[in-house]
């Protein structure tokens, strides 16, 4: 079994920093009284649809299935029709053997305004039929009257220490007895990660132990150095050898895009370069393409590159 399905928390306990959730699910099922919904909300990678099957597997137990499990995702269809149609049917509908069912409504920040009224109204009729999980990355695009009605969670990067524990524990047999200090290890890699554990499974998925310490090395000198500084000195080729060589190094692409942004950003304290507001521009422009993109991630990498200098030729 791969890593990254072994990485899935099943129960409370394998929940990796957000205490505050798993002590009010235990007053819940102590008290045999859960909300009518809940949010959870944060960056991508943060874990909050794997934590919503996990509140889905405790509640239900060994009614837990699709009939009583129901995930959507609203980044298919953003309108009323789809929360008068999809969402009012899988509310409406009873559960099979408990009490209530649970409904997971995913990129819940992605609804119209209008959407969002009707869905306020959904959760108010029916939430005696099943809880409403909402998960979202911008929670103050959620309207107030929806956010008043749920338990609202805060999902962000996990401390080093509590996300290499998680590590350790679903690394298979071969990880242990190495020469070098595997907690240690781990404890740099969720750092240098900021936190993202998504970001860390998928670069350790499928690693030979032995390579850990020299892609470590590598991830740290990459993620160390100025890049946004070789964009501005022109050093094309160098940025686009630094940007492969974090993907050789098995950094999954979103976190090499979200590193290059937070790099950016350390530049807007400073004297500003004449190149820093377009380049961030071109970004947002590339960044649109991300989920369409048919390539692999270094042409990615390379259109983005390519952009940049264009841009960097009109100034």
């Amino acid at each position: 079994m791969r890593l990254v399905e072994r990485a899935a928390p099943e129960r409370l306990e394998d929940l990796v920093s957000l205490d505050r959730l798993t002590n009010d699910f235990k007053s819940w099922r102590a008290e045999g009284s859960y909300p009518q919904a809940l949010i959870f909300h944060g960056p991508p990678g943060t874990g909050k649809t794997s934590t919503s099957y996990v509140v889905g597997r405790e509640m239900l137990g060994e009614h837990f299935n699709h009939m009583n499990f129901i995930e959507t995702n609203a980044s298919d269809d953003r309108g009323i029709d789809f929360i008068r149609n999809e969402l009012k049917f899988a509310m409406r509908a009873k559960a099979i053997g408990p009490e209530r069912k649970v409904v997971l409504l995913d990129e819940a920040d992605g609804l119209t305004p209008a959407a969002q009224d009707a869905m306020r109204q959904i959760i108010e009729k029916y939430s005696k039929n099943a809880m409403l999980i909402l998960t979202c990355n911008d929670l103050e695009k959620l309207r107030p009257a929806i956010k008043s009605r749920c338990k609202v969670y805060t999902f962000g990067p996990v401390k080093p220490e509590d996300g290499a524990y998680r590590l350790a524990n679903i690394l298979d047999t071969t990880w242990r007895g190495r020469w070098f200090d595997l907690e240690e290890m781990l404890t740099k890699l969720v750092t240098l990660m900021n936190g993202d554990m998504r970001s860390c499974i998928m670069f350790l998925d499928g690693m030979d132990p032995a390579e850990l310490e020299n892609k470590l090395q590598m991830l740290e000198a990459m993620t160390s150095e100025d890049v946004t500084a070789l964009a501005f000195d022109n050093e094309w080729e160098q940025l686009r050898h630094n940007l492969h060589a974090l993907i050789d190094a098995g950094t999954p692409l979103h976190h090499v895009l979200s590193g290059f942004y937070r790099n950016m950003r350390k530049h807007f304290d400073k004297e500003a370069h004449p190149f820093l507001w377009p380049m961030m521009a071109v970004y947002g422009d590339v960044m649109v393409h991300k989920h369409t993109w048919s390539g692999d991630d270094y042409s990615y990498l390379d259109y983005l590159v390519a952009k940049m200098k264009l841009e960097s030729e009109k100034i």
